[in-house]
C-alpha cells in the first residue's frame, strides 16, 4: 500500500510539473509599456486581467523602452526592451517573480524589436536592424541565425509557431521574410501589388499554421492573408478601416483576424475582420476615446485583450496606458492598472494566438 501511495504522488508531481497550459490559458498574462523615461515596464495577470500587477527591477534596464512580450506558460515568459542601438532580453521562468537580462551573442548590439517564445526551452528574437536569434535553452544561450541571402532592414513585428518563422520588415517595401524550415533557410514571400497603394511597407504578422499567415502594412489597412505558405498573397481584407497604421494584428483561424489601429495621436480603433462566403465582413470598435491602440493577442472571435496609451498632452488626470478586454468581442471593458505613468504597447497572454 505504502508503494502504491508513492507512486500515486510521483504521477502527481509530474503532472504539475508538465507543459500543459490549460489551467493558466485565459487566465495568465503579461502587458509592457514604459514610462516617460523611456524604461520598460511589465504588468502581470493570473486571474483574466480582473487585477495587474507589475513586475521586475526596471533599475536592471533603466532607458530601455518595452517593445514586445511572448508569454508561454504560467511561469515562462520573454520580453524585447531597447533604444537607440541598444537593447535586452528579458526573461522570467519563474512566474515573474524575477526577470533576468539574458546574455547576447558576442557582437550584437542593436534594439531588441521583436520576441517569440516557443516552449520553456525555444524562443526566437530579431532586432530593429534585423538580427535574428534563436535560444533552445531557455535562453541560458543565444545563436545569431544567418540570413544574408535575405536582408532586413527595419522590423516592426515577429511571428513563430512550429517551423515557422515570420518577420515584418517595414524596411522592405515588397515582401515579408519567412522560414519555413526552422531557421536554415530564408525567403523573400512578395506581397501583391496595388497601384493605389504607393509602398506595401509591412507592419504585422500573424500565423495561423504552416500554410496560413496574415500580414498587415503600414498607413493602409489592407490586410493579406497567405494559405499556401507563402507562394502567394492575397488582399484578402483590403481597406477594412480608414487610414493610420495597423500596429499589430492577431489571426484567431483562418478566416477571423484582429486588427489594432491608430487613427490619430488621440484616437485609436479596433478591427475584427471576418471572411465569410468570400465576403469581407469588418466590424470597427472605438471603445475609448483619447488612446492609440498598439498590441492585441486573442483566443477567438470573442475573447480579445488589447493594450495602448494616450498622448501626454490629452486629459493628465487620466491613466497614460489602457487594457481593454471583450469576451463577446462587441463589447469592451478597461481593465485596472496598477500604475498610472505606464504607456502600455503589448500583450501576451498563455494559450493565445498571439
Amino acid at each position: 500500500m505504502k508503494r502504491l501511495y508513492l507512486v500515486i504522488v510521483c504521477v502527481s508531481l509530474m503532472m504539475s510539473c508538465s507543459d500543459d497550459t490549460s489551467t493558466s490559458s485565459g487566465k495568465v498574462g503579461w502587458a509592457i509599456g514604459h514610462r516617460p523615461d523611456g524604461t520598460a515596464a511589465i504588468l502581470f495577470t493570473n486571474n483574466s486581467g480582473q487585477s495587474w500587477e507589475e513586475q521586475g527591477d526596471p533599475t536592471l534596464w533603466e532607458g530601455l523602452n518595452g517593445n514586445d512580450i511572448s508569454a508561454v506558460d504560467e511561469w515562462t515568459a520573454w520580453a524585447a526592451v531597447g533604444n537607440e542601438g541598444k537593447g535586452a532580453i528579458l526573461h522570467t521562468s519563474d512566474g515573474g517573480f524575477t526577470w533576468k537580462i539574458q546574455s547576447f551573442p558576442e557582437g550584437v548590439e542593436d534594439e531588441v524589436k521583436g520576441i517569440k517564445g516557443l516552449s520553456r526551452d525555444v524562443a526566437w528574437a530579431v532586432t530593429l536592424s534585423g538580427i535574428v536569434m534563436k535560444t533552445q535553452d531557455g535562453g541560458e544561450t543565444w545563436a545569431v541565425i544567418p540570413h544574408e541571402n535575405v536582408p532586413i532592414k527595419q522590423v516592426n513585428r515577429i511571428d513563430a509557431k512550429g517551423q515557422d518563422i515570420w518577420i515584418a520588415d517595414y524596411g522592405n517595401t515588397t515582401a515579408m521574410i519567412h522560414s519555413p524550415d526552422f531557421g536554415n533557410t530564408w525567403r523573400l514571400e512578395p506581397l501583391p501589388q496595388d497601384s493605389d497603394i504607393p509602398e506595401t511597407r509591412p507592419m504585422g504578422v500573424t500565423i495561423v499554421d504552416s500554410q496560413t499567415a496574415w500580414a498587415a502594412i503600414k498607413t493602409y489597412a489592407s490586410l493579406y492573408r497567405t494559405e499556401d505558405g507563402g507562394d502567394a498573397w492575397n488582399e484578402d481584407a483590403p481597406r477594412v478601416s480608414g487610414p493610420g497604421d495597423i500596429d499589430d494584428i492577431c489571426a484567431a483561424n483562418a478566416n477571423v483576424v484582429w486588427a489594432v489601429q491608430n487613427q490619430g495621436p488621440t484616437s485609436g480603433a479596433i478591427i475584427r475582420v471576418r471572411l465569410i462566403n468570400g465576403t469581407v465582413v469588418s466590424d470597427i470598435m472605438k471603445p475609448m476615446k483619447g488612446y492609440a491602440f498598439e498590441g492585441v493577442t486573442c483566443f477567438d472571435e470573442k475573447t480579445v485583450w488589447v493594450v495602448g496609451y494616450k498622448p501626454h498632452a490629452f486629459e493628465q488626470d487620466r491613466p497614460d496606458g489602457v487594457i481593454l478586454h471583450t469576451t463577446d468581442g462587441s463589447h469592451w471593458k478597461s481593465q485596472p492598472l496598477p500604475v498610472k505613468d505606464v504607456a502600455l504597447w503589448k500583450v501576451s497572454f498563455v494559450g493565445a494566438h498571439r
